[in-house]
């Protein structure tokens, strides 16, 4: 049985913290760190690294469909998407995380947004307003 879930404000957006979209073992295996003394660091960036994804898709990210408000508009709901669509949003914030974690990525003279890998992750998700 799962814990409640709570509700993070991340890049202008919420977050269901339930089960995030990414594990600290997982972000640990991303960032090739095998020791425990960076845990509090990694744990405060993987909110941060789902907000900058949420907050370029445009959408709140929520675990169930209970925890989406009324008013919530074209919510992401991680139960009710597909794997492969759950795996392109991990992508997407495994990169923003390996971006907030170093500096000495490969791609760092650019924006994490314009790299062809973090467009392709976010692309099925991206929200766009017509009118």
């Amino acid at each position: 049985m799962s814990k409640p879930s709570r509700l993070a404000f991340a890049g202008g957006f919420f977050v269901s913290e339930c089960r995030m979209i990414i594990t600290l073992v997982r972000a640990k295996q991303q960032l090739n760190v095998e020791d425990d003394f960076d845990n509090p660091k990694i744990e405060a960036l993987i909110p941060q690294a789902i907000g900058l994804v949420v907050a370029d898709i445009g959408r709140d990210i929520y675990q169930t469909g209970a925890e989406v408000p009324e008013n919530a508009e074209c919510p992401i709901i991680l139960d009710e998407i597909s794997p492969f669509k759950r795996a392109n949003l991990e992508t997407a914030t495994l990169l923003q995380l390996g971006s907030l974690w170093s500096t000495a990525e490969a791609e760092t003279s650019r924006p994490m947004t314009e790299t062809k890998a973090y467009q392709s992750a976010i692309k099925p998700f991206v929200r766009v307003l017509v009118g």
